[in-house]
C-alpha cells in the first residue's frame, strides 16, 4: 500500500497554506513531518484525510485518487490519531476501541463478537489489555494516547497518521507512544506522523519531511536531511547536532542550544547594569 501526494495545495478557501507538496509514503516506512507552529503541517494532514478540500494536486491510494473514493473506503485502509481526545461520556476503553470497527460495521448494526476480538487483540498489541474495562476519561494522557493508536488499529488499516501524538505527553510516554508506532512500522503499516522534536525524527523515522511556511524545504533520510542550518530556517533558533552514543554503542543524533543563543550570565550583568532585579 502506497499514498501519494502530487502537487499538492490545499488551505481554506481561497487561503493557500500549503502549496505543491510532493511525497510518497510506503509500507513499513515511518515518515517524519517536522515543522514549526503554522508551517502547515495540521493542514496537509486533514487534506490527505479529506477533512479538507484540496485546492490543486492529487492524493493518491495504491494509485487510486483518493477524490473518488469514498469515506467508507478511506477508513478501510487510513487510520487516523489526533494529538488528544476528549469524548463527551465517560466511556469504557474497550468501548472507544470498538469506535475504530465503525467503517466494517453496517449502519445500525451493533458490533460483533468478531469485531469484539479484534478491538481487544489491538489492546493485546500495544499491550494495554490492562486498561480494557477503565474508563477512558480517567486514565492518564499517555494511556489515552495509546488507546487512541488501538482504535486506529481496530480499523486495520494500512496507513496511520499521526498528528503530533506526543504532544503534552511526558518524557516517559512520549518514549512509550513512539515505541509502539516503531513496532507498528515493522507490521508493516506505513505511519505520517507530524512532530516538533528533531530527536524523535532521528530516532524513530526511515524519511523526514521539513516543511516551512507551508512549502518542503528539504526531505530524505533524517541523518542527511536535518542540519543545523535548516533546523534555523525552520525554527529561527541556533542548534547544533551532535552525535552521541547509547547503552547499546548506537549513535544517536540530539540538538541542543548553540552557545550564542542564550547568555544567561550576559543578561544577568546587563540588569544589574540597569539596577533591574534578577529574582525569578
Amino acid at each position: 500500500m502506497e499514498l501519494e501526494a502530487k502537487n499538492l495545495s490545499c488551505g481554506y478557501g481561497v487561503k493557500r497554506v500549503i502549496k505543491n507538496v510532493s511525497f510518497s509514503l510506503k509500507k513499513g516506512e515511518v515518515v517524519g513531518l517536522l515543522g514549526a507552529n503554522g508551517s502547515g503541517k495540521t493542514t496537509l494532514i486533514k487534506t490527505i484525510l479529506g477533512l479538507l478540500p484540496v485546492l490543486k494536486g492529487e492524493v493518491y491510494l495504491d494509485g487510486k485518487n483518493m477524490g473518488k473514493l469514498s469515506a467508507s473506503q478511506i477508513a478501510k485502509i487510513i487510520g487516523y490519531i489526533p494529538q488528544m481526545h476528549n469524548p463527551p461520556f465517560p466511556f469504557q476503553v474497550l468501548d472507544v476501541v470498538l469506535m475504530g470497527r465503525t467503517a466494517h460495521i453496517n449502519v445500525f448494526a451493533s458490533p460483533s463478537k468478531k469485531d469484539i476480538i479484534n478491538a481487544e487483540k489491538a489492546l493485546e498489541t500495544l499491550n494495554i489489555s490492562y486498561l480494557k474495562n477503565r474508563i477512558y476519561t480517567e486514565i492518564s494522557g499517555g494511556e489515552r494516547q495509546l488507546v487512541l493508536i488501538a482504535r486506529a488499529l481496530a480499523q486495520e488499516p494500512k496507513i496511520l497518521i499521526m498528528d503530533e501524538p506526543t504532544a503534552s505527553l511526558d518524557f516517559g510516554n512520549q518514549i512509550k507512544v513512539l515505541n509502539q508506532i516503531n513496532l507498528l512500522a515493522k507490521l508493516d503499516i506505513a505511519v505520517l506522523m507530524s512532530c516538533h522534536f528533531p530527536e524523535h525524527a532521528f530516532v524513530y523515522s526511515n524519511q523526514v519531511i521539513l516543511l516551512n511556511e507551508g512549502e518542503i524545504l528539504q526531505s530524505g533520510k533524517p541523518d542527511d536531511t536535518i542540519t543545523s542550518e535548516r533546523l534555523k530556517i525552520l525554527y529561527d533558533i541556533d542548534v547544533d547536532i551532535i552525535s552521541v552514543k547509547n547503552s547499546r554503542q548506537q549513535k544517536v543524533n540530539v540538538c541542543i542550544p548553540s552557545e550564542n543563543l542564550v547568555d544567561s550570565n550576559k543578561i544577568i550583568q546587563e540588569r544589574k547594569k540597569r539596577n533591574i532585579d534578577t529574582a525569578v
